[in-house]
């Protein structure tokens, strides 16, 4: 039987009878599929400009979003720089809207706001995060891991945002995430 003390955050802490701490080295997107809160937001896009906002994603969750992996393909054209762009502000400008999957079956419904556009979303500002390089050549997907983690909280949105012209081929990407209570 476990016994609990108060941690620092003020939540209770699983100790064994003799007071060891208990811990759970369960990753942390596995925990949030277990739990029904792992999901995965599949887009494609058509976008034959440079400096073009393809992928808008806006979390209305009061907790936490944290984007954990992402994939992604150009099909033939040029190679292609994407922006990760966190802090966006404006409404996407004729969206196509995205539900994402729960990567739980009988989960619920992610709540945010998810969409793709051929063409610009119009969106402003932002704080490029992270840059991903889509190499033409590589035969199916690429993958970007982000082990601690690309965090949205409350309100918060980002774009993907072409940094060159893909000569109008396909851009289609994955985004894992999921969510956690703030600290």
């Amino acid at each position: 039987m476990s016994n609990f003390i108060v941690g620092i955050n003020g939540r209770p802490v699983p100790t064994s009878d003799d007071g060891q701490l208990l811990v759970d080295t369960t990753p942390a997107p596995v925990y949030a599929t277990q739990r029904g809160d792992s999901y995965v937001a599949a887009g494609a896009a058509d976008t034959s400009a440079a400096d073009a906002d393809f992928f808008y994603l806006k979390n209305n969750d009061a907790r936490d979003l944290v984007i954990f992996q992402i994939r992604g393909y150009i099909a033939g054209g040029a190679d292609c720089g994407v922006s990760i762009k966190i802090g966006v502000t404006g409404t996407p400008g004729t969206p196509t809207a995205i539900t994402p999957a729960n990567m739980r079956s009988n989960g619920p419904v992610a709540n945010v706001t998810c969409s793709q556009r051929d063409g610009d979303l119009a969106l402003t500002g932002g704080t490029t995060v992270d840059f991903l390089f889509m190499d033409k050549d590589v035969v199916g997907e690429q993958v970007w891991d982000f082990e601690s983690g690309i965090v949205l909280p409350h309100n918060t949105a980002l774009v993907y945002n072409t940094d060159a012209d893909p000569t109008g081929n396909d851009i289609a990407t994955q985004t894992f995430f999921y969510f956690v209570e703030p600290d």
